[in-house]
C-alpha cells in the first residue's frame, strides 16, 4: 500500500498512539472460541488508564485482565527497543499459554477477516507492514525475541537480570498451596524490576487472611488514596457487578432465603442493588461454585478475603456464621453468666486461649482469641487478669489433658494456674479426634464470635502477629497425602492448629459436661447430631439446634 504523505503522517500519529494500537492492531480469540479484533472492555479500559507503576489486582474470574496484559506484553515489546519482559504463573505450562497467545497475536497482526470493511483492509495493511519492521522474530514456549533487542520471558520465577515490566498471575493459588514458591515468586522476581518499570500482579485470592497474598494485599490496600512512590503497591478491584455478561436475560431470581438476605446485606452495607438479571444469574453460579463463589466472583473486596478455603475442616461452619452476622459480632458480655477461658498449652509450642461464655439463650459468646509463643504461663495468666477487667471474673480455666505436665520448674500446669487462684478442668484426651472436631463444629454453628477475635495477637517488635482465632478457623485444613500419596486422615498440624485444638478442648469438656449447664443445653442419646460421634449434637429437650 502506497502512502501519500499526509497518509504517513497520520499513520506515524496514531501509531505513536498506544491505546489506539491496543485497541486496533491486535486479534484474540473470545470466550466463544471466536477470532476477533482486541477493543477494551470496561475492565480492561480503566485498568489501563490507571496504569501505576507496582500494581496488585484483586478480581473476579474471565474480565479480561490477563487478556490485556497479554497484548500489551506484545505491544511494549515491539514498539520499544530493548524492552524486558517477564511472565510468571502458577505453572511453567500456565506461563507457555500467554506466550502462546502473545504468538497468535503477532501472527495474525495481517488477518483479513470474512466480509472485510475498508478499515479491516487498512489495519490488515498496518499489520503486515509492522510484521515485516518485526522481520527475524522468534516466539518460542518459554522466550520471545524481537529484532529491535526487546524480549519476553515466561517461566514460574524471574531471578537475575533487568526487566522493565512484570505479570505475576495468581500468586493467591500458589500462595496457598506452595508457601515456599510463593516467596521465591516475590524475592526473586520483583527484585529483577527496573524502578521504573511496572509490575502487574493479578489473581483471585486463596487461603483466607493469612499467607503472602494476603499481606501483599493488604498492604496495597492500606495504601488506598495516599499518594504512591513507584516502589508502592496500587490496589485494584474488578467486582463481578461491573461485568454485563453476568446475567441471566429474562430470568428472575427465584428468591431463595439465604441469597434474599445476602443481597439485602449488599444494598444495606454496600449500595450495591442487583437487578433481576444479575440475582438469577448468582443464583444458577452458587449452584456449581458453592463455598467457592465468593473466591471466584466476589462482590466487595472483604468477600474475597474471606473465601472457605479448599479442605478446610470448619469452612461451612465459618461460612454460616458469616451469613448470620454472627462472625464479627459486637456485644457485650452478659455480667450474670460464667466465663471460662480454655487453653490449648504449650511449652516451646504456641498457646492460645478462648475466652468463651455460654448464653442463656443457647448460644456461645467467643468474647476473645490470643495466641503467642515462646512465653512463661505467667505472661498468660496477665493476659487473663486484662480480660477480667474488661469481661468480668473467669469462672474455670479449661486446659486439656496435659496439663497435668510439669514445667521446668517441676510444678503442675494446672497447679500453677491454682496458686494463682484459678479452678481449672482437666479434660480427659479423646480417643477419636473426629468426634471432637464434630461436636466443635456443633458448637460453632451455635457461637456468636466477636468482632475483637478476628485480630490479629501483637506482641512489642511484631509487624504482623500472630493469627486470629477467626483466621485459624476459616483455614483450618485436612493434612496433605504422604510422600507415597497415603490418604492422612488427620488435621494439618500448622499455625492455625493451636486455636482449634484449644476450641477442641472446650467442646469436648461441654460434651462431657464438666461445663456448668447454666444454659438448659444438654445432650441425647438419641440426637441425630449424636449419632455422629460421641461428642455431637446440643439439644433443647427433644428439639435439635443443628441448623
Amino acid at each position: 500500500m502506497v502512502l501519500t504523505p499526509e497518509q504517513y503522517a497520520t499513520l506515524q500519529t496514531l501509531l505513536s498512539n498506544r491505546e489506539w494500537r491496543l485497541n486496533h492492531l491486535y486479534w484474540i480469540v473470545n470466550k466463544s472460541g471466536k477470532l476477533e479484533r482486541f477493543k477494551f472492555n470496561w475492565a480492561q479500559e480503566k485498568f489501563h488508564r490507571g496504569l501505576h507503576f507496582y500494581n496488585n489486582v484483586l478480581k473476579a474470574r474471565q474480565l479480561g485482565i490477563s487478556t490485556y496484559v497479554t497484548i500489551l506484553f506484545l505491544d511494549m515489546c515491539m514498539f520499544t527497543p530493548n524492552y524486558t519482559a517477564g511472565i510468571v504463573d502458577r505453572t511453567g505450562s500456565e506461563s507457555k499459554k500467554k506466550l502462546a497467545k502473545i504468538k497468535f497475536a503477532f501472527d495474525h497482526l495481517d488477518h483479513i477477516p470474512p466480509n472485510a470493511t475498508q478499515e479491516d483492509l487498512e489495519l490488515a495493511a498496518i499489520g503486515a507492514a509492522v510484521k515485516e519492521e518485526m522481520m527475524g522474530y522468534r516466539i518460542g514456549t518459554t522466550e520471545a525475541r524481537f529484532p529491535n533487542g526487546s524480549m519476553i520471558y515466561a517461566g514460574t520465577s524471574l531471578r537475575g537480570g533487568t526487566h522493565q515490566l512484570i505479570h505475576i498471575s495468581e500468586l493467591g493459588y500458589v500462595a496457598a498451596h506452595d508457601p515456599m514458591k510463593a516467596e521465591e515468586t516475590i524475592t526473586g522476581t520483583l527484585n529483577s524490576i527496573d524502578q521504573t518499570g511496572v509490575i502487574i500482579m493479578e489473581s483471585t485470592h486463596e487461603g483466607g487472611r493469612y499467607g503472602l497474598n494476603y499481606h501483599l494485599i493488604s498492604e496495597a490496600m492500606d495504601l488506598i488514596g495516599k499518594p504512591l512512590s513507584p516502589l508502592d503497591p496500587k490496589f485494584w478491584f474488578f467486582s463481578w457487578v461491573e461485568q454485563p455478561e453476568y446475567r441471566l436475560k429474562g430470568w428472575k431470581f427465584s428468591g431463595n432465603p439465604e441469597l434474599a438476605k445476602y443481597f439485602k446485606s449488599l444494598e444495606t452495607e454496600y449500595k450495591i442493588m442487583l437487578d433481576e438479571e444479575q440475582k438469577a444469574w448468582y443464583e444458577a453460579k452458587s449452584r456449581t461454585q458453592k463455598s467457592k463463589m465468593r473466591q471466584e466472583y466476589p462482590t466487595v473486596p472483604d468477600e474475597a478475603l474471606n473465601p472457605i478455603a479448599e479442605g478446610t475442616i470448619y469452612g461451612s461452619q465459618i461460612n454460616h456464621l458469616r451469613e448470620m452476622g454472627r462472625l464479627t459480632a459486637e456485644f457485650e458480655p452478659d455480667p450474670y453468666r460464667p466465663i471460662y477461658a480454655v487453653f490449648d498449652k504449650g511449652m516451646a509450642d504456641f498457646t492460645a486461649i478462648w475466652w468463651i461464655q455460654p448464653r442463656a439463650d443457647g448460644l456461645f459468646s467467643f468474647l476473645d482469641n490470643y495466641t503467642a509463643n515462646g512465653q512463661g504461663l505467667d505472661h498468660y495468666i496477665g493476659e487473663i487478669r486484662k480480660r477480667e477487667a474488661l469481661f468480668g471474673r473467669v469462672k474455670d480455666i479449661v486446659l486439656p489433658h496435659d496439663g497435668v505436665n510439669r514445667d521446668y520448674n517441676g510444678v503442675k500446669y494446672f497447679e500453677k494456674l491454682e496458686q494463682a487462684g484459678y479452678s481449672t478442668i482437666l479434660v480427659k484426651r479423646t480417643s477419636d479426634v473426629w468426634a471432637s472436631i464434630d461436636s466443635t463444629r456443633s458448637l460453632l454453628r451455635h457461637a456468636v464470635i466477636h468482632a475483637r477475635c478476628s485480630q490479629n495477637t501483637m506482641l512489642p517488635d511484631m509487624k504482623e502477629g500472630y493469627i486470629s482465632g477467626v483466621d485459624a478457623l476459616a483455614n483450618y485444613k485436612m493434612a496433605p497425602p504422604g510422600k507415597n500419596g497415603t490418604v492422612r486422615n488427620e488435621p494439618l498440624h500448622d499455625v492455625c492448629s493451636h486455636a482449634c485444638d484449644s476450641l477442641r478442648t472446650f467442646a469436648d469438656a461441654w460434651a462431657a459436661g464438666l461445663i456448668a449447664k447454666e444454659t438448659g443445653w444438654r445432650y441425647e442419646e438419641d440426637d441425630e447430631d449424636r449419632r455422629r460421634g460421641p461428642y455431637s449434637g446440643l439439644v433443647k429437650g427433644a428439639e435439635s439446634l443443628y441448623l
